[in-house]
């Protein structure tokens, strides 16, 4: 039985929590939370899935002294990634193996500097522990369905993967309005249309591709448009006032041999209507330029669920799936090309 760790509790991790409990040969045996409205309360009875009898905590030192085989480490990092990773080389170096969603950057964390692939190696080795970041998109489209595709080819020319997602009903302000930008000025400083911080994020899975697929990148270009809307409207997380960000695609490009070869679009709107022009669609395309020539289509939501949540869902999913094949490896990162292919195993059942 593995004893699993739920590390925050938004949607990603209620949905982590709901599968966890659920999956046959685990266990949750601990939750840290942040909200002192959810300090105390069973954990379960937080994630809408009943009581389990576990109750969560903001006490790091007892997360970090509970025996656990691994945690799943689901906050919103990507403002504080620094911070995310003295978390997770805490973790692992008390012996937990660590999955983590928190930081697209991690998906390769020499994306992230020698000096943090040092400090995650360090802490794997003290604990003889394991550490893997993954996700949805980045996480899964940008990575796992290029690389797999790699062996139908003779040559690639160009590769273009696309989210096209709509986030009205994605609750988290925090993350629509402060740092993508939306209900913002077109020209508001947020992260997103920042072309260091914003390209750091789509960097991880570009240079993972390209390693996986014997290639050097020569450089990095980054590109962000935004829509405005005409009319003033209501998301789930808040308002969008007249003339203020209702649509924005955002790409970061891989330059190799010369050419734009390795490319990740965004394409992502509060409601139908905006951009009208842009691309459409519920979920991810790949779009190859080669020998043979290939797009590949994964539609999410395809019987009008929402498809916000249900890409949570897929995020979650994809790290639970993770932990099993994790707690299995030799100590370190290991990423999409260290372990095996990450398998829903028992979803038949």
């Amino acid at each position: 039985m593995l004893r699993v760790i739920q590390w925050a509790t938004g949607t990603v991790g209620r949905h982590a929590v709901a599968a966890v409990h659920r999956q046959p040969g685990m266990e949750v045996v601990g939750a840290l939370v942040y909200g002192a409205d959810k300090d105390g309360r069973d954990i379960g009875e937080i994630c809408g899935i009943g009581e389990i009898g576990v109750t969560a905590t903001r006490d790091r030192d007892e997360i970090m002294t509970l025996a656990a085989d691994c945690v799943l480490y689901m906050p919103q990092g990507e403002m504080n990634p620094m911070g995310a990773v003295d978390d997770i080389c805490a973790l692992l170096a008390s012996g937990k193996n660590v999955v983590s969603t928190a930081v697209t950057a991690l998906i390769y964390p020499a994306s992230m500097g020698q000096r943090v692939v040092d400090r995650l190696e360090t802490a794997c080795v003290q604990g003889h522990s394991s550490f893997h970041a993954t996700g949805i998109e980045p996480g899964w489209a940008a990575e796992v369905l290029p690389l797999t595709m790699s062996s139908l080819f003779s040559r690639i020319d160009s590769l273009l993967v696309q989210e096209l997602l709509d986030y009205s009903t994605y609750d988290s302000a925090d993350m629509l309005f402060d740092i993508m930008g939306f209900g913002r000025a077109p020209d508001a400083p947020v992260p997103l249309a920042d072309p260091v911080l914003a390209g750091s994020t789509f960097k991880a899975s570009l240079m993972l591709v390209a390693d996986g697929l014997g290639a050097t990148i020569d450089d990095f270009t980054y590109d962000r448009r935004v829509a405005v809307t005409t009319e003033a409207f209501d998301v789930t997380a808040g308002r969008i006032d007249v003339d203020t960000v209702s649509a924005q695609r955002f790409s970061c490009t891989a330059i190799i041999g010369g050419r734009p070869a390795l490319t990740i679009e965004h394409i992502t709107r509060l409601r139908d209507d905006q951009a009208p022009d842009w691309p459409t669609g519920r979920g991810w395309r790949v779009t190859v330029e080669g020998s043979p020539s290939m797009v590949l289509e994964s539609r999410i939501a395809t019987h009008g669920e929402d498809e916000t949540d249900q890409g949570c869902l897929g995020t979650a999913m994809h790290a639970v799936h993770s932990i099993a094949p994790v707690c299995q490896a030799a100590p370190g990162i290991r990423t999409f090309l260290d372990l095996p292919t990450i398998i829903g195993r028992g979803v038949l059942s």
